[in-house]
């Protein structure tokens, strides 16, 4: 069966100046998503991150855009991104090759110039941008005024995956849990930015964490919430989160054009299992198994009694 996460549609432009804004529909929200797709275009144009402007989340100005969910947004946004920029890049080289008097395909773009490739030849890359709109004549009609394109992508599904492995020592007295490391090693194909990966990785364990060891909405008999405010739903703060070891694969899918594969809720959907896995090995000796989120430690004492295990050890 196919999977098909839906489409986005970036429309970019380079100013007289050289500067570049891209315009999307999904809308990062702390993915770190407008610094890798302004990589993607650095990379694809020759150009430095700092010359570029992703816009979002003004509906008067950007394309309409399925959302920022389900590990969509780097893949599709960051896919619709890609051919963006390869617009711009041939009609960048299109013109270098004019003014330059070389073939487009001996043009290459880096260093915010464009040069012939084998020469000493270029042409800076604000001098070729403005020629775009202030020296139209001299690209003898070939081309129209102004540097802007968009493009669409529609790809199916991409499926990352990953490894966690939890360390626990649980206090059979208390039945509190203390997590003693943490091991992750995740596929999300092509690392655009290893940096941010490693933080979505570290925040979705994070999540992980709390879910099977914190977090829980609890209602009395009345219906009213009992846990609405951050001193009786607890998330882990830095004492109960453990140094995280992060490898990383990079298996290249062919699903996806930046060869990415999405990375952001493998953090939290592995970590839950690998905790109160982890919990259960330690609590094999009794017998008992934990099958409940969280594993609070009046859920592991209540365990331990029902097995008739000692108080003290």
């Amino acid at each position: 069966m196919e999977v098909t996460p839906g489409w986005e549609t970036v429309e970019m432009t380079m100013d007289p100046s050289g500067f570049i804004e891209a315009r999307i529909g999904a809308s990062p929200h702390g993915q770190g998503l407008r610094t890798t797709l302004s990589q993607i275009i650095a990379d694809e144009l020759g150009t430095s991150p700092e010359r570029i402007k992703i816009v979002h989340g003004d509906t008067d100005r950007t394309p309409y855009g399925w959302g920022t969910f389900a590990s969509r947004s780097l893949v599709i946004a960051g896919g619709a991104t890609l051919l963006a920029a390869r617009k711009i890049r041939a009609k960048l080289a299109t013109m270098a090759g004019i003014l330059l008097e070389a073939s487009a395909d001996d043009i290459v773009l880096e260093a915010d110039a464009a040069r012939v490739a084998g020469t000493d030849r270029s042409i800076p890359m604000a001098v070729l941008a403005r020629s775009a709109y202030h020296q139209t004549h001299r690209f003898k009609g070939e081309l129209a005024p102004g540097i802007a394109e968009s493009a669409s992508y529609d790809p199916l599904g991409t499926f990352s995956n990953a490894c966690h492995v939890a360390v626990v020592e649980v206090d059979v007295e208390t039945g509190r849990v203390r997590l003693e490391k943490f091991l992750v090693c995740e596929d999300a194909g092509r690392l655009i930015n290893p940096m941010i990966a490693d933080g979505q990785i570290h925040g979705g364990v994070a999540q992980g964490i709390a879910n099977a060891l914190f977090e829980e909405i609890i209602y009395d008999e009345s219906g009213n919430i009992l846990t609405a405010s951050l001193a009786d739903y607890l998330p882990p703060t830095a004492r109960e989160i453990p140094q995280i070891e992060i490898h990383h694969l990079e298996t290249l899918t062919e699903a996806s054009i930046t060869k990415a594969k999405g990375l952001g809720e493998g953090g939290a959907i592995g970590a839950p299992a690998a905790v109160v896995n982890a919990i259960n090995d330690a609590l094999s000796p009794f017998g008992i198994s934990i099958d409940e989120f969280p594993a609070t430690p009046q859920r592991i004492r209540a365990a331990l009694c029902a097995a008739g295990a000692p108080s003290k050890t």
